[in-house]
């Protein structure tokens, strides 16, 4: 996980000897609480079922308003068992607060009360529980003994006392029960594929980030290891307990860099308790049926994102039309009117010039009634220019007169209509524009110099399909185009409300909003996890989810795949439409023994970045990474793996350049080893593995890696940065390593 847990306690930290057998009847006491909470927890669960099978099954009412109310009833009741089910967590109570004033408080995932109304468990998020991440020895907050509770289900594995007001202790007659901390207990277990909630282990640093109001834009910052994802997800919680109409009304949007991140990151929020957020990934954005595989080099990535694009994708919705007849023929009343295809080219060369995504009633399909009367206005002029020629006297006003029904029923003027202002689908406009059927010199020349130009050509002509820098376009071109309006097939009589009872709330009735639609606009917070990485034209992208939302932005320069990316988080804001910025730092790497981190500097430091942004390491694993010189990069990449994966459990990663991956992959494929070995072996890219972390770490060819572009070794930083226990580096023999010196040497 990118943990979040406490440094060691402070030098002022009192501890006190506890009497014999005081940790076994302090064990005991705190497993039969657990106990209380657990079986409390599943008495409220299932009455809460059974309320909402109930409700759902009355059919006692049969106005609007009974059913209605019905449905809101079974509703509430769904979503109150819903928040007292879990799944598999691994604790569901995790501390417990003695107070000056004798009282005591058990922390936890909910708020637990039981039937005579005393309190079991507060939810962490709670005020009350604060103190719990926050009291220090200096600041005690009136917090006598704070004690962490390792639990798992329903069994209560260990626990950890901290005294922080020895006088008050005294007086209380509390000792300190010690054990195996928070902290290593965490640190010292093995990865899985999904990213844990540090629910139990959240520190004062993080804790103020997690509680701090949703104004204006909050960026978390920091290095590696510091946990930045994991507090900005348990921030999410916390808005949505603490503000439920407003963040569970409108959602709360988490945007990822990839799909693996989001995978790996999904199951934090439903274990505590929280689903109404939605995850989504950069590739999520495209319209749907639009495949993405891929991103561009960097130097292509800076122009596909550049704020130009805006006027570009513009120009290609208005490139996107059809040509038009050069003439058209009607007859109305026995006047046959001919209008020539050059007007109606310069009136829909005007109506296009008109056309942006600022507003919705400017979008191009918002505008097709408009174009259509434009149109019918045109032939009705031409009609009206024709029956004078023809020495009779035509009609001022069209209404009234039939033609709109006469021009209803003309093929040729139907097929016009649908020529002049037809539906556009976003990824069909782009691509008109990436295959060459719309000239990019010529619609673009004025936008972006000659080399930008060529550079977007040459890639579009040499992919094999969409790539994740061009879902901003497709999505800038999608916004240009707007939404198409539904045809409507009511009758007036089918909107008339008629006749109404008093408290009927017919259609005044709300339904929730569908967040998870792919036109949703309105979220009312949005995360932005390695925001470092995000383009102008994908910020905008974001931005349009969320106009009236607050911003929680995580991200860290140092580990940037960028050339061109925005370079300081008040040019963020602005991107986002956001003036109000406070920026929040972690400095403490909670992931990455300290041997580990030696190296990352090094690699900093050969990337000319202030190695000091490296965060501080909280542990020592006591050993070096190694580093292996050998002319067989994949095969002894591959057999360092297994062996990893052979001593002890967890996740092993295999990192290399992308034209190294396919061989990597069919030489595990291939190689004897149990298949439980192999599958706790992945391989991936560089860019691919940010934001995640492994056990153990091969890193293959980091010369490669960091030659591949002008970001390649701040890529190689990421790489190095993903182990919580071991590092390997696989280079050629004559390869240069960043910090080789740092490495124990390995010939293979």
């Amino acid at each position: 996980m990118s943990s979040a847990a406490t440094p060691p306690p402070a030098d002022d930290t009192v501890t006190t000897e506890p009497g014999a057998g005081a940790k076994r009847a302090a064990l005991e006491a705190e497993q039969d609480h657990l106990h209380r909470v657990h079986d409390r927890v599943e008495h409220l669960r299932e009455r809460a079922d059974a309320r909402a099978a109930e409700a759902a099954a009355d059919r006692s009412g049969s106005t609007f308003q009974a059913r209605f109310e019905r449905d809101v009833t079974a509703h509430h009741h769904a979503t109150r068992a819903a928040r007292y089910t879990f799944g598999d967590v691994e604790s569901l109570a995790f501390g417990r607060l003695d107070l000056r004033d004798g009282d005591d408080l058990h922390v936890g995932r909910i708020s637990v009360v039981d039937e005579s109304g005393d309190v079991l468990l507060v939810d962490w998020r709670a005020p009350a529980s604060a103190a719990f991440y926050q009291a220090t020895p200096a600041t005690p907050m009136d917090v006598v003994r704070r004690r962490t509770l390792v639990t798992r289900g329903r069994t209560v594995r260990d626990l950890d006392d901290e005294l922080l007001d020895a006088d008050a202790a005294e007086e209380l007659g509390l000792s300190s029960v010690t054990g195996q901390g928070a902290l290593l207990a965490a640190l010292s277990r093995h990865r899985t594929a999904h990213m844990r909630d540090i629910v139990a282990t959240i520190q004062a640093d993080q804790d103020r980030i997690i509680r701090s109001p949703a104004t204006g834009t909050l960026v978390v910052t920091g290095g590696p290891g510091t946990g930045k994802t994991v507090v900005a997800l348990h921030r999410v919680a916390y808005l949505l307990y603490g503000d439920r109409d407003r963040f569970e009304g409108r959602g709360i949007l988490v945007v990822g860099p990839s799909q693996a991140f989001t995978e790996y990151t999904a199951r934090v929020l439903p274990s505590l308790g929280e689903d109404r957020a939605v995850q989504r990934a950069l590739d999520g954005f495209a319209p749907r049926g639009v495949r993405v595989t891929g991103w561009d080099e960097p130097d292509v990535a800076a122009v596909k994102g550049d704020l130009a694009m805006i006027e570009v994708c513009r120009r290609a919705v208005a490139a996107a039309v059809p040509p038009l007849p050069p003439a058209t023929r009607f007859s109305f009343e026995g006047t046959t009117a001919r209008l020539d295809g050059r007007t109606l080219a310069g009136l829909r060369r005007r109506l296009l010039g008109r056309v942006s995504s600022d507003r919705d009633v400017t979008t191009y399909h918002a505008r097709a009634a408009a174009a259509d009367d434009a149109l019918r206005a045109a032939l009705w002029k031409a009609w009206r220019g024709a029956r004078r020629a023809a020495g009779a006297r035509p009609p001022e006003e069209r209404s009234g007169t039939g033609f709109d029904q006469a021009l209803e029923e003309a093929a040729q003027v139907t097929m016009l209509r649908r020529c002049f202002w037809p539906e556009l689908d976003p990824a069909d406009v782009l691509a008109r524009l990436a295959s060459g059927r719309v000239d990019l010199d010529r619609l673009a020349g004025d936008l972006l110099g000659a080399e930008a130009r060529g550079r977007l050509h040459d890639a579009w002509q040499q992919a094999e399909g969409w790539t994740l820098d061009d879902v901003a376009l497709l999505d800038e071109v999608r916004a240009v185009l707007g939404r198409v309006p539904e045809a409507s097939t009511e009758s007036p009589r089918d909107r008339d409300p008629g006749l109404r009872v008093t408290g009927d709330p017919g259609p005044a009735a709300v339904a929730p909003a569908d967040v998870e639609a792919d036109d949703y606009r309105d979220f009312a917070h949005v995360v932005v996890d390695e925001a470092q990485d995000l383009t102008p034209m994908q910020w905008r992208m974001v931005a349009r989810r969320g106009p009236y939302a607050s911003w929680t932005v995580v991200g860290d320069l140092a580990q940037r795949s960028r050339v061109a990316e925005p370079r300081d988080w008040d040019a963020v804001a602005r991107l986002i439409g956001r003036r109000q910025v406070a920026v929040q730092s972690l400095s403490v790497n909670y992931r990455t023994p300290a041997e580990i981190v030696e190296v990352a500097r090094a690699v900093l430091e050969a990337a000319d970045h202030d190695p000091d942004a490296v965060p501080r390491a909280v542990r020592e694993s006591g050993h070096r990474p190694t580093l292996h010189r050998t002319d067989d990069l994949v095969g002894v990449a591959v057999g360092t793996a297994l062996d990893a994966a052979a001593r002890a459990d967890g996740t092993v990663v295999l990192i290399g350049p992308p034209e190294l991956l396919p061989e990597l992959t069919s030489t595990l494929e291939g190689a004897e080893a149990e298949d439980e070995r192999r599958e706790r072996v992945r391989v991936l890219d560089a860019r691919t593995v940010k934001g995640l972390e492994f056990d153990d770490v091969v890193v293959v060819a980091p010369d490669r890696i960091a030659e591949a572009s002008a970001v390649g070794l701040h890529q190689l930083y990421v790489a190095v940065t993903r182990a919580t226990r071991s590092l390997a580096v696989v280079a050629a023999p004559d390869a240069p390593v960043p910090g080789e010196e740092r490495y124990a040497s390995v010939r293979a």
